[in-house]
């Protein structure tokens, strides 16, 4: 199913439901070598914010959205 557009409709989704609650902005943290994820959230209007970051959890790379 990869390839599809599920996953891009399902964030939409959830976006559009979000900036409708009135959210300002919406933040996501892909680690930065996930090409495939980065493509998607830049396609729904995700930029990078700052570089990437070293977390407790691993190496992120911020990435906001705003209405």
């Amino acid at each position: 199913m990869i390839g599809l557009g599920h996953g891009s409709a399902f964030i939409g989704a959830r976006m559009r439901a979000l900036f409708d609650a009135g959210v300002p902005v919406i933040a996501t943290d892909p680690h930065p070598a996930n090409e495939r994820a980065i493509a998607v959230y830049k396609k729904l209007g995700f930029e990078p914010f700052g570089a990437p970051l070293e977390t407790q959890w691993g190496l992120i790379l911020p990435m906001l959205a705003r209405q």
